[in-house]
């Protein structure tokens, strides 16, 4: 997606929350469920519960997790309740699929080891049957040291909401400073290196994570989520992508990495019955939508060759795979809900300039396979299809034009929203919106610069979005504004505009955020109001040859490391001077040490703790 702003540049040459930033580190109240709670994928009966428990001091030792879920936060509607165990093959991190729920209902839900708990996160099961009206938020692309996710910060404060629908690029993959960093915003990920092996997609889900606005935002509402490309590398495609170097090592090694970090990290549910790490599926809310999420970017994907030649207008091209692209199909023509709703990443409707399309990373540098897809809903009698889009960074209503297309809408095949970035640039032309209206009439709506979210609000009578951006991402601020609405009724497969946002259904039950358990006055000595070095993850241990440290630091300043062996003899490894808190990565060359068990002691600016390495 990079790619494409930059060559786009180049062609066309009164809600209000203001906060002081300073960098954080973890909150030693949420110890040790740091990174928050979370939840997706619902269905009528179940949800995906998630969450991490960090073990004390870097053990590498498997964890006990208790959790709950009930009608109630005080959990005296207790509907289910169980034990799990996790440990280092998964990152410490927790999934539950508890079964036997009741359709179309809010829960509560809480995990614990032993006599510490996670904050308390909300959820909501799909209906069954008839269902009146839906309402979901869509975001994409957050790249943490861009901005401030002020995206995550508005929605965490609404209660409209039945799921957030995330499209993708969830985390990026740059060395820090690699793209877009933000000078005013100040935000630094770990690792500080690009993430090429499973330890350094791990640490960078941590950082994002950590962020105090997306935490809240996934214990507030359950996520339905693909990835796009940056959860891998740019513009990655099945075998390869822009952003993997020869030096890098083995393409494949990278992405089977890439994948198992996202379902280690997000509350997604694992369908796939031949690959464990399939992320196309479909999630069904009653007679009212079938929710169909889509794989264009890693599963079946062509390399990408342009958007002209012989390659790209290959009928054989492909952008979903042959079983993907029959999953689909089925999807569509036997689906007896009002809305076909299909969440994918890259945008689907045509965009050229002066006769030509401008980027073939999406569905333009594809044409066979859009033609495949628009011919098989005409052919079916498809009513009602929407698209749901991200990756652009950019904000789009389109109608999808068939061969007949004409610019009152007439020769739809569906339409298609876009949502803007949460953080990551857009592309500030002026009269660029307009150029590109004026060059494509099924383009209704383009605005290429903002940051935000859409509102969908799905009825037996219309889909409509609304599209909101946030005031800024140079500072934590809340605030936001309407910005434009589009819909499409029923039966009718193209684009009407609309001069008010939709306004919410009654009867969302809610919830006032916790960012903190709550633990009766007869339990104390818990150690959770103390700020200390936490260790978020210690990896390899044993250890041979390099030891990575991630580290959540309260303070900055002089930060030393160092070994204590059996004989109590001290090991000087580093020591430097801590410029940000919050999370920071090391790495530590044992090559040289030799083998046995050590101590190894963190002193942050008089802050101390220490954890057990073993060197073989």
């Amino acid at each position: 997606m990079r790619s494409f702003i930059s060559f786009s540049i180049l062609l066309l040459v009164p809600f209000l929350g203001i906060s002081q930033h300073t960098p954080k580190a973890v909150s030693p109240c949420m110890r040790p469920f740091y990174h928050g709670v979370a939840s997706g994928d619902p269905m009528p009966d179940r949800v995906i519960l998630w969450t991490r428990i960090t073990p004390e001091n870097g053990s590498t030792a498997p964890q006990i997790v208790e959790w709950k879920i009930a009608k109630d936060t005080n959990f005296t509607l207790n509907v289910q309740n169980g034990v799990v165990i996790t440990d280092a093959t998964k990152d410490f991190t927790v999934k539950v699929d508890p079964t036997g729920l009741d359709p179309n209902t809010t829960y509560y839900y809480q995990f614990k080891s032993d006599t510490l708990k996670s904050v308390i996160g909300r959820t909501r099961t799909t209906p069954v049957g008839d269902c009146d009206s839906l309402r979901f938020a869509v975001v994409s692309c957050a790249n943490y040291e861009a901005g401030f996710f002020n995206v995550f910060a508005a929605l965490k404060e609404r209660n409209d909401i039945d799921a957030v629908i995330c499209l993708g690029d969830y985390i990026y993959e740059y060395q820090s400073g690699g793209y877009s960093p933000n000078p005013t915003a100040n935000r630094q990920w770990s690792p500080v290196n690009e993430t090429i092996s499973l330890l350094d997609y791990r640490a960078r889900y941590s950082t994002y994570r950590l962020d105090d606005d997306l935490r809240d935002m996934h214990q507030q509402f359950p996520m339905i989520v693909v990835w796009d490309d940056h959860e891998t590398a740019n513009d990655s495609w099945m075998n390869g992508a822009e952003n993997h170097q020869a030096n890098e090592g083995s393409y494949a090694a990278r992405k089977a990495s890439a994948k198992q970090a996202f379902f280690e990290w997000l509350p997604i549910r694992v369908t796939g019955t031949t690959d464990p790490y399939q992320i196309f599926r479909e999630i069904k809310y009653g007679d009212l939508i079938d929710l169909v999420m889509l794989d264009t970017r890693l599963h079946g994907r062509d390399q990408q060759a342009g958007t002209s030649g012989s390659t790209v207008t290959a009928t054989t091209r492909q952008l979903l795979g042959t079983d993907q692209f029959s999953w689909l199909g089925n999807r569509l023509s036997q689906s007896t809900a009002q809305w076909k709703i299909i969440g994918q990443q890259v945008m689907m409707a045509p965009l050229t300039l002066f006769g030509a399309a401008l980027n073939g990373d999406q569905w333009d540098g594809y044409p066979a396979e859009r033609n495949r897809v628009y011919n098989h809903i005409l052919t079916y009698g498809v009513q009602d299809v929407v698209v749901l889009t991200g990756d652009i960074h950019s904000s789009w209503a389109n109608d999808l034009p068939g061969s007949s297309y004409s610019s009152n809408g007439n020769g739809s095949v569906g339409v298609e929203f876009v949502a803007p970035s949460v953080t990551s640039p857009g592309m500030n032309i002026p009269g660029g919106a307009s150029a590109i209206q004026l060059a494509n009439s099924h383009i209704k709506f383009a605005e290429l610069s903002s940051h935000g979210f859409v509102i969908l609000d799905v009825n037996k009578v219309r889909t409509q979005a609304d599209w909101f951006f946030v005031n800024t991402i140079d500072t934590e601020n809340s605030g936001y504004s309407y910005a434009a609405s589009y819909k499409t009724n029923h039966t009718s497969r193209n684009l009407t505009s609309v001069n008010a946002a939709s306004m919410p259904r009654n009867g969302i039950q809610g919830f006032q955020l916790k960012t903190c358990p709550y633990y009766p006055p007869s339990i104390s000595n818990l150690g959770l109001d103390e700020d200390k070095p936490v260790i978020l993850s210690l990896y390899p241990n044993p250890v041979s040859n390099q030891l990575f440290l991630n580290l959540s630091l309260p303070y900055t300043g002089q930060t030393s490391f160092e070994l204590i062996d059996g004989l109590g003899h001290l090991i000087p490894l580093r020591s430097e001077n801590i410029q940000l808190t919050g999370s920071n990565q090391f790495a530590f060359d044992f090559s040289n040490i030799p083998a046995g068990s050590y101590i190894l002691r963190i002193n942050n600016n008089g802050s101390m703790i220490q954890s057990q390495v073993v060197k073989y």
